[in-house]
C-alpha cells in the first residue's frame, strides 16, 4: 500500500508540473556603462555614448512568455539611438542599446530611453549638461574633415589607406589612448604624441588590405582622452569589401 501511495503522489507532482502557467514577459532595462544614465558635462560638438541592456528576465519564475513587438526609442535634444534588439525576445534573452549624446547648444539634458512591447513600457531618464567650455578644464577630441569609415571595395592583394585627423578641441592638454581596428586585413598607424596639446591635431592612418572577398567589419577605431574614456571615446565604425 505504501508503494502505491508513493507512486500516486509522484504522479500528482508530475501532473502539477505540467499545469504550470506562463507568466507575463518581464522586460528589464538596465545601464551597463560605468557612468549609468548621466552624461555629466558634455562639450558642444563632441559625442558621448551610454550602453544599456534589455532582457526578458525570468525573475525567478518557472516560465515567462516571449517579449514581443519590441520598439526602442529616445527623446531629448542631441540624442540618437542604435541597438541590436529584434522584435521578439524569448525568456532569458537580451539585446543591447547605445544612446549617443552630441549637443549643438548649451543646455541641461532631460532625455529618456524607452522600450515599448507587449509588456509594460520600461524607461530610463538620461541626464547631462551641454557646455561651451569644460570646467574643470579638460581635453576633448573631435575629428577634422571626413569621418567616412566606408572603404568601399578593395581588390584582394591591393589596399586602401584613409587618414583621419583628430584635434583637441577642449581647454586643456590630454593624454591620448588609441585603439586600432582589429579584423582580417585591417591595420593602423598614427603620428600622435602621448599628450595632445589644446588646439593641436594629429593623424591616424587606417589601411584595409583584404585577403578574401566579401564584407569586412572590424572593431571600430577608438581614440580617447580621460574626458570621454568611459563614454565610448571618439569612435569611428569601419567597413570594407574585399573584391
Amino acid at each position: 500500500m505504501k508503494r502505491i501511495v508513493t507512486t500516486m503522489a509522484a504522479a500528482a507532482v508530475l501532473a502539477g508540473c505540467g499545469s504550470i502557467e506562463e507568466s507575463d514577459p518581464k522586460p528589464q532595462l538596465t545601464a551597463v556603462s560605468a557612468p549609468g544614465t548621466d552624461y555629466v558635462q558634455t562639450l558642444i560638438g563632441t559625442r558621448k555614448r551610454l550602453d544599456f541592456r534589455l532582457r526578458n528576465s525570468d525573475a525567478g519564475l518557472p516560465r515567462v512568455k516571449p517579449l514581443e513587438n519590441i520598439a526602442p526609442s529616445v527623446s531629448g535634444a542631441g540624442l540618437t539611438l542604435s541597438h541590436t534588439c529584434p522584435t521578439r525576445l524569448e525568456e532569458g534573452d537580451e539585446c543591447f542599446l547605445s544612446v549617443y549624446y552630441q549637443p549643438a547648444a548649451a543646455a541641461v539634458l532631460a532625455g529618456e530611453l524607452r522600450v515599448t512591447s507587449n509588456a509594460a513600457t520600461v524607461a530610463l531618464s538620461l541626464t547631462g549638461t551641454a557646455v561651451a567650455a569644460l570646467d574643470p578644464a579638460a581635453a576633448a577630441l573631435g575629428f577634422v574633415g571626413s569621418t567616412d569609415g566606408d572603404f568601399g571595395t578593395v581588390a584582394r592583394g591591393g589596399s586602401r589607406t584613409v587618414i583621419y585627423v583628430v584635434r583637441n578641441i577642449g581647454n586643456a592638454d590630454g593624454l591620448l589612448t588609441i585603439t586600432a581596428p582589429t579584423g582580417s586585413g585591417w591595420s593602423a598607424t598614427e603620428d600622435c604624441p602621448d599628450t595632445l596639446a589644446v588646439g593641436s591635431s594629429c593623424n591616424v592612418s587606417v589601411t584595409f588590405a583584404p585577403t578574401v572577398t566579401g564584407l569586412s567589419v572590424p572593431t571600430p577605431l577608438v581614440i580617447s582622452v580621460p574626458y570621454n574614456a568611459a563614454y565610448g571615446g571618439l569612435e569611428l565604425p569601419l567597413t570594407g569589401t574585399g573584391g
